[in-house]
């Protein structure tokens, strides 16, 4: 019969030291990788929104030009 199997027989523990170094290790690994890429993907986000910040003003203010509400070009003072 199965039951009679060393290993159906012994009592598992939830919890054993050997688990909480793995644990302890995968979390010294991943952490600083997470964290790290956290800040590199954030770092391109606000990079990204100030550039198409910036693109909006210029585009914007060509638009004003266009129209003829905006400041003169310098060359039109002349």
């Amino acid at each position: 019969m199965l039951a009679t199997l060393p290993t159906a027989t012994t009592e598992q523990t939830v919890f054993s030291v050997t688990n909480l170094v793995i644990l302890i290790v995968v979390a010294a690994v991943f952490y600083p990788l997470q964290k790290k890429l956290r800040e590199t993907v954030s770092r391109r986000r606000r990079e990204r929104w100030e550039e198409e910040e910036r693109d909006a003003q210029r585009g914007q203010g060509e638009r004003q030009r266009d129209q003829g509400d905006g400041p003169p070009a310098p060359d039109d003072l002349a």
